[in-house]
């Protein structure tokens, strides 16, 4: 079971993420070992959870999130009132690392590490993303976000 508080909390403290940026960021937060009863696959995005999808949307019906659809994205953002008493230093630590990344960013980089978990092979990262991503990123900027998965500690020593 997701934990609605958790996903109440992140919203708020990323300040109305679209709905990738919040997958990719609880995706994160999870790979930091906090359990908040996700489980992803691999999506067209990059890694997604049906689970938290499923628990923003019922978070709406329960009037604690708004989802506003637009034509290129749907925002997500706590309603008037809403308070979460939910804290913990690494999920905190995360979004201090990674919420002012684009979606874009935080795709390749969730794509990275959920390529990584694979395999537990750092070698293999750049031609694992490019096989899931095709020309979509840059070797480059596919080595900066497995440069930054490393800087911030999701790598097995």
């Amino acid at each position: 079971m997701v934990n609605k508080e958790a996903i109440i909390s992140i919203v708020s403290k990323i300040g109305s993420p679209c709905k990738k940026t919040l997958q990719k960021i609880v995706f994160l937060i999870e790979k930091k070992g906090v359990d908040l009863g996700c489980d992803y696959g691999i999506h067209f995005y990059g890694p997604y959870s049906a689970d938290l999808d499923f628990t923003v949307y019922e978070l709406s019906d329960e009037g604690k999130l708004n989802v506003e659809y637009t034509r290129m994205e749907h925002k997500i953002s706590v309603t008037d009132g809403t308070v979460s008493s939910y804290n913990n230093e690494i999920v905190n630590s995360v979004i201090d690392e990674f919420a002012t990344e684009t979606a874009s960013e935080l795709e390749l980089i969730a794509t990275a590490l959920y390529v990584y978990l694979g395999s537990h092979d750092t070698s293999s990262i750049l031609d694992d993303v490019k096989k899931i991503k095709g020309s979509k990123y840059s070797d480059e900027r596919i080595i900066d976000a497995i440069n930054k998965l490393e800087h911030f500690g999701y790598f097995a020593a």
